[in-house]
């Protein structure tokens, strides 16, 4: 049987156990939740930091875009032939004539292409040309290329005589 006495001496050592083993098992279901609330709040912020990387990097690649955006402008004719005649007088090459060709519209960009006909006093003078316009900082192609010189009556080339070259040149601008 129960001893009644002895929990009505021991009530309030009983109230006392009773009220720290219910504040232990409340404090421990608020510091699991507490530890999962954390957990969650750390995945998040690395979900975040993931995001703001990506978004970083397609600021970069945007800011890319817009920089080559600048540099595939779309240029008159005459500021292409400026360009050309100062490359032609540096490689011994004199240009003869320049005739606009086909306009191409892609998706996102023009392919313009003119033909020049040029000669050249001899195959360095014409490699050296085509170096400089392919390695310019604005962007010029030669897609096609035609070399004919002078033969003698015997089917031989004359000597010291210059080259007619034909040359099909495209350059790209953004639309």
């Amino acid at each position: 049987m129960l001893n009644y006495d002895l929990i009505e001496r021991n009530k309030n050592l009983i109230v006392n156990i009773g009220v720290v083993v219910l504040a232990a098992f409340i404090a421990l279901q608020l510091h699991k939740s507490s530890n999962e609330q954390i957990r969650t709040l750390i995945e998040q912020q690395g979900s975040e930091l993931k995001k703001n990387k990506v978004a970083e990097e397609i600021a970069a690649l945007e800011q890319k875009a817009e920089t080559y955006k600048k540099t595939f402008i779309k240029r008159d004719l005459a500021a292409i032939m400026e360009i050309l005649n100062g490359i032609a007088k540096n490689s011994s090459v004199k240009i003869i004539s320049v005739k606009p060709a086909a306009e191409e519209a892609f998706d996102n960009y023009f392919n313009s292409s003119f033909i020049i006909t040029l000669k050249a006093s001899s195959y360095h003078a014409l490699g050296n040309f085509i170096s400089k316009i392919e390695n310019h900082k604005d962007i010029y192609l030669v897609s096609e290329i035609g070399i004919r010189s002078e033969l003698s009556q015997t089917g031989m080339p004359t000597p010291n005589t210059d080259l007619g070259v034909t040359l099909k040149i495209n350059t790209i601008s953004y639309l």
